[in-house]
């Protein structure tokens, strides 16, 4: 079995390490983000059409916050495990799922369920966006004799 590895050794190309970058700041935004959900449920209950501080809303945010957890801390664990063991092309799928599966999802979800939704609802999702497509892009790009 292989040990870790230093993501950031000096041996690796720049492309790499701006991968590895792109995906530590990344992993720390979906994972901030996931214990946000945790931490405060009742914030999707204001999102929806749900009257807020009622049963149905309640148990609604809390339902939702297990799963906007889960589905928002669970990619960057596999993206970083995959860079401690040096499969940075596996980490750059990771992340284009990551991508679709969960940023264009969420985008879509806001999107058409929140009511009323104004731009920034949806645009909110782009920082996330923005470090997974680098981090992505630098690791599929380099020669697989690299990774």
């Amino acid at each position: 079995m292989s040990n870790f590895k230093n993501p950031l050794a000096k041996n690796l190309p720049t492309t790499i390490k701006i991968g590895v970058w792109a995906s530590f700041v990344s992993a720390l935004m979906l994972i901030g983000i996931g214990i946000f959900w945790v931490a405060h449920p009742a914030a999707s209950e204001g999102s929806f059409s749900i009257v807020p501080d009622s049963d149905a809303a309640i148990r609604f945010s809390k339902i939702t916050a297990i799963f906007k957890a889960v589905g928002d801390i669970l990619p960057p664990v596999f993206v970083l495990l995959a860079i401690g063991f040096h499969q940075f092309r596996l980490a750059g799928y990771f992340h284009l799922i990551t991508l679709v599966l969960v940023i264009l999802v969420d985008m879509i979800t806001w999107g058409t369920f929140v009511p009323n939704p104004q731009p920034l609802d949806i645009l909110q999702h782009i920082p996330f966006a923005i470090t997974i497509g680098v981090a992505a892009y630098c690791f599929l790009k380099t020669p697989s004799k690299t990774n």
